[in-house]
């Protein structure tokens, strides 16, 4: 299992961007990457933007460390 950041970092992407695929708040990733609780629907958002800049399918129980509300 590996966090959010490690697969954004492997993904190439910044913080805004992964924001700006996943049609969320800059400052929500920044949450998710740090542990904080995120709503359900911005989790959700955000690991499949990941699963998409990665090429392969993600679930939420697949990210360590998210916190969701």
């Amino acid at each position: 299992m590996e966090t959010l950041r490690n697969l954004r970092l492997e993904a190439g992407l910044s913080q805004n961007a992964l924001a700006k695929l996943a049609r969320v708040d800059r400052l929500t990733v920044d949450r998710a990457e740090n542990g904080q609780p995120v709503q359900d629907t911005k989790a959700y958002a955000i690991v499949q933007a990941l699963s998409q800049a990665l090429g392969r399918q993600l679930n939420m129980d697949d990210v360590e460390g998210l916190n969701i509300l």
